[in-house]
Parts: C-alpha cells; sequence; structure tokens
C-alpha cells in the first residue's frame, strides 16, 4: 500500500518498536521496572502510538520533562504512572497533582509549594528524589542528600515514590567517571538504608548503562535512544539488535537540466562544473532536515546515492542526480533509512551538523507527518490537524 502525502513524512515502525523493548526486557532481571522516556514528543516519534505500543508490551511507567508532556499523554488515555523527569515550576503544583503526575524534587521551595497545595486538596503528591552524582545539572548532593530526604519526609501531603541519578557519559568508552557516579549513589542509598528511610524505587541506569553497567541496574531502568533502535555510541556494546525505528522520505517535485557555470539556491554556494540533472525535493530546515547538510549531505534516490548541493531552503533542497537515469516528478527520496543497498543513519547526519543522533530525531518538526506501521504496512498518519486511521485518509493501493 503507498499513502499520497504530498511531501515530507516519517514511518514510524511500531513493530521494531515493540521488538527492541522485548529486546530490552530480555537484558535486565524479571522484576526490573522499564520507565520509557517519551519527552520531546516521543524523541520525534510521535508520543501517542509510541506510548499505545508500550503499554500493550508491558511498559511500567513514562518518563517526561514537563508538565504540558504529561498532560498530552493524559488526553492520549495513558493513565500509567507519569514522572515529570525535570524541575517542575511552583505555578503547576496543582495540576501536577489534580492529573496524579510524580514529579522530581530537587530543592525544598518547590517541595513545601507541592507539600502545601497537596494539603489544600486533600490528596498525596508522588515525588523521586534526584542526587546529582556528577551531572552537575539538577539535583541534590550526596553530602545533603540524608538530611534532605528527611526534610521532604517531614512534609505533609508527599510520599516519596522514588530516588534516582542521572550519568553523564555513560557511553563513553572510558567508564570510570560513570563508576564513581554509581560509587556515590550507591553511598547515598546505603546511608539512607541506615537512617531508615524508606526511598521506594530506584533507578539510574539509561540506554548506556543498562547494558554496559548492569550493576547500576536498580529497581527500574530508563531506556530511552535505545527503544528508537540507536545506540547512544559506537563504544556501547551492540547485545541488542536495535532496530531503526523512523525513516524519513520525501519526493522529487521539480527536475531541471542546468548548463556549466549555472549556480544553485541562496547564496550560490554550488556552481555547476558539468551539464547536470538537478531535482529538487520537497524538504527543508523548516522541517527540522539540518542546513547543516548543505552540500555535503546526501540521500537516496532510487537505491542510489545523490549529493546536495547548494544551500538547503526552508522548505526545498536540491541534489544532483545526473549519475541516477530516469530520475522524474514524484519519485520517492530516502532521507534517513534504507533504500535497497544504501542506508543513511541518524549517527551519519549527526556527524555531518556536529551533533548527536538523539537530536537529529528529536527535531524533526510537526508539519512532518508521522506514518505509523505494523506487519509493513501503514494504519494511522498523525498530522498537523490530528490523527487519522489509513483508510479515512484514503491511501491506494
Amino acid at each position: 500500500m503507498t499513502m499520497d502525502l504530498g511531501r515530507t513524512w516519517g514511518e514510524i515502525d511500531l513493530d521494531a518498536l515493540a521488538a527492541n523493548f522485548r529486546d530490552i526486557r530480555q537484558l535486565i532481571p524479571g522484576e526490573t521496572k522499564i520507565m520509557v522516556p517519551v519527552k520531546a514528543d516521543a524523541y520525534g516519534h510521535g508520543v501517542g502510538e509510541v506510548a499505545r505500543t508500550l503499554v500493550d508490551e508491558g511498559a511500567d511507567m513514562f518518563g517526561v520533562a514537563s508538565l504540558d508532556e504529561a498532560l498530552e499523554l493524559r488526553a492520549e488515555g495513558i493513565f500509567l504512572p507519569i514522572l515529570i523527569l525535570s524541575p517542575a515550576g511552583f505555578g503547576e503544583v496543582t495540576e501536577i497533582i489534580e492529573n496524579a503526575l510524580a514529579c522530581t524534587v530537587t530543592n525544598v521551595p518547590f517541595a513545601d509549594r507541592l507539600s502545601r497545595a497537596a494539603v489544600a486538596s486533600q490528596r498525596v503528591a508522588s515525588v523521586h528524589i534526584e542526587i546529582d552524582t556528577g551531572m552537575g545539572r539538577s539535583g541534590v548532593l550526596p553530602e545533603d542528600a540524608v538530611a534532605f530526604v528527611k526534610q521532604i519526609n517531614d512534609l505533609a501531603g508527599l510520599r516519596i515514590e522514588g530516588i534516582f541519578t542521572h550519568f553523564s557519559n555513560a557511553e563513553d568508552a572510558d567508564k570510570s567517571f560513570a563508576h564513581d557516579q554509581l560509587e556515590r549513589f550507591y553511598r547515598v542509598l546505603g546511608e539512607l538504608r541506615e537512617t531508615g528511610y524508606n526511598v521506594g524505587i530506584c533507578h539510574a541506569a539509561n540506554s548506556a548503562a543498562l547494558i554496559d553497567l548492569p550493576p547500576s541496574i536498580f529497581d527500574m531502568v530508563r531506556p530511552g535512544l535505545i527503544l528508537y533502535g540507536l545506540y547512544p555510541s559506537t563504544s556501547v556494546a551492540r547485545r541488542i539488535e536495535a532496530r531503526r525505528v523512523m525513516s524519513l522520505k520525501t519526493r522529487v517535485v521539480h527536475v531541471q537540466h542546468l548548463p556549466v557555470g549555472a549556480s544553485v539556491s541562496y547564496g550560490r554556494t554550488y556552481r555547476v562544473a558539468r551539464p547536470s540533472t538537478i531535482a529538487t525535493i520537497s524538504v527543508g530546515y523548516g522541517d527540522g532536515y539540518d542546513r547543516a547538510f548543505s552540500n555535503v549531505g546526501r540521500v537516496l534516490v532510487r537505491g542510489k546515492s545523490a549529493p546536495i548541493v547548494g544551500t538547503i531552503c526552508m522548505d526545498l533542497t536540491m541534489v544532483d542526480v545526473t549519475e541516477i537515469p530516469g530520475v522524474s516528478v514524484d519519485d520517492e527520496v530516502v532521507l534517513l533509512g534504507t533504500d535497497g543497498n544504501e542506508e543513511i543513519t541518524a549517527d551519519e547526519l549527526a556527524r555531518l551538523s556536529g551533533t548527536i543522533s538523539y537530536e537529529i530525531i528529536a527535531r524533526i518538526g510537526p508539519r512532518v507527518p508521522r506514518v505509523y506501521m505494523r506487519n509493513g504496512e501503514p494504519f494511522k498518519v498523525r498530522t498537523l490537524l490530528g490523527e487519522r486511521l489509513v483508510r479515512e485518509w484514503g491511501a491506494g493501493a
């Protein structure tokens, strides 16, 4: 089945997502819970279908970055526990409590505001305490942890549901600092046990740590990037297949033949050195396709690699298809994914733009429809106008 989506679209393979989840489950003890980070619209994949798929696979909890992301999950019909991983604002405490959300606590002023709101509503707010073992971003320093837990424990209306830390470079080949962080976290947990405090669910392992640092697997793990089929770095052991979940595609919208000396796109950054066939494709930086790919990136057309020429525009990009016979308007173009024996990976794109694979997938913009696939066939499309089943869209055979 093919779909006429007009311009750029992302294909989201939910079978690959589910298989990645099952592989991660096999790596960890059976009693260990899995919190799935679905922040940034499930790393650009679309939070609704991703979350529903992983609920069916047995996810225990979802992690988000903000109250709005948590409320979006609730609006999608997701009623598993949700933890807001980043510190929330004072003005958000009422909605956090009303929607039965757990939140991260890193300081007493916020905890006090949350406590008063919980008492006023005659409810109990669940909190997770973050310990800063070396990330230097947010959290309680290890030497302050016991006193902080006592303060939180003494506040009415709060229940300590969990405690966690976050690794700063578990994906690196040199794991010495990750081991230092882990040692600090173990020390905090030991001190809390000695004082008799129950801090609930302990969690630390991200994608890299759950693979390379088994001692970091506590009561729960937080696999993010690996679930979406990408390894955090080349240094992380390849212990699961990590099937790519997202492919990004577009179409040829114009083909023209340019003579020697002609220039292409803004700034005239590309000059034609031989008679060339230039195809214009319907993607640009307005879709999250990085302008840094200008004159250095490539796409796949008819199973062959075609270089990007000229400056990438907001909505359009030009590629040289001189060496690819028969390219015509409406041909499919692969920006991320496979076509025949050729493949473009998120890691390749990240290297070209000096970033990480996380950013490549997370920045794909909202005007790019997400086409959800099962058994190799599309069944639902999410656009700016909302979600529609394929039969409602009008797919053709």
